[in-house]
């Protein structure tokens, strides 16, 4: 089942597109939309919008439902009334920047989202509106975590015939210092661990989601900074979106510009999905 949270921004259209593809794959074919009505957008601007909405998923052959409530409780309770709880639902809902705002995820509802782990959450900040929401070439940093690396297999299979390839970055992580002084042999030694732990994550990959190995590319970097890491193989390889995980590590740290996400968010040069799975 896939979920959106609206709020009806520019920006909400563009993740929109997002929920539109993802609900194309999914066996239901359907979206639900839910929108807290907190009075910022019109009414009749908002009727607009939806019903612009409704053409689209019906371009795409999905089913729209879309409900506006009352923000009873708050926007965060009121969205959670609404929404059911379990691993087969997935929430889309945005990142941005804004004003009076440290980062792109702090003291937001997407953060709280991601926290809460009631369902699989997928929170989008969008820089290439122009792809419509269907990234072909996707980057996937690997941390080394099972749960973290089953959840974003699953986010890949929501994708379905959408994804061209597949850019699996496994960064190993080695204190500045150290790195500064690091031998030939160590280096190498690091990135042999490294291709043999990939080599697993892309056979899991080709099994679960139909992938051919020539579709996936997997590389290993010995690096003392691995978010730079990933900021750079995303320009290098072209990327259309960044699929990561919001481990509770980086969660816990808070949503300010020195924390490993949202230096990404803010200087990735494509798309980027931070995703966590339902406990």
């Amino acid at each position: 089942m896939i979920y959106l949270a609206y709020d009806g921004s520019t920006n909400g259209d563009w993740i929109a597109r997002y929920g539109i593809t993802l609900a194309s794959h999914d066996p239901d074919r359907r979206l639900t939309v839910i929108h807290v009505d907190t009075g910022e957008v019109p009414r009749a601007r908002l009727d607009e919008k939806l019903a612009f909405l409704g053409i689209e998923c019906e371009v795409a052959g999905v089913a729209l439902d879309a409900a506006v409530v009352a923000p009873r409780g708050g926007v965060y309770q009121a969205l959670l009334d609404r929404l059911p709880a379990g691993p087969n639902v997935y929430l889309i809902c945005g990142a941005r920047a804004t004003a009076g705002r440290k980062g792109y995820l702090s003291d937001t509802l997407s953060e709280r989202l991601l926290g809460g782990r009631r369902t699989n959450v997928m929170v989008v900040r969008v820089l290439q509106p122009g792809l419509l929401g269907a990234p072909h070439e996707f980057l996937l940093p690997v941390a080394g975590g099972p749960v973290g690396i089953d959840a974003g297999i699953a986010l890949l299979k929501l994708f379905d015939g959408d994804v061209r390839r597949v850019e699996l970055l496994k960064v190993m992580t080695v204190g500045g210092r150290t790195f500064r002084r690091l031998r030939p042999e160590r280096a190498a030694r690091l990135r042999d661990e490294g291709h043999r732990y990939l080599r697993g994550v892309e056979a899991e990959l080709i099994e679960r989601t139909g992938l051919k190995a020539g579709n996936i590319d997997a590389n290993v970097i010995v690096s003392d900074y691995w978010v730079r890491e990933v900021v750079i193989a995303a320009s290098r390889h072209r990327s259309h979106l960044i699929c990561m995980e919001a481990s509770l590590k980086h969660l816990r740290k808070g949503f300010f510009y020195g924390n490993p996400l949202e230096v990404i968010l803010r200087d990735a040069p494509c798309d980027v999905a931070i995703y966590r799975g339902a406990s």
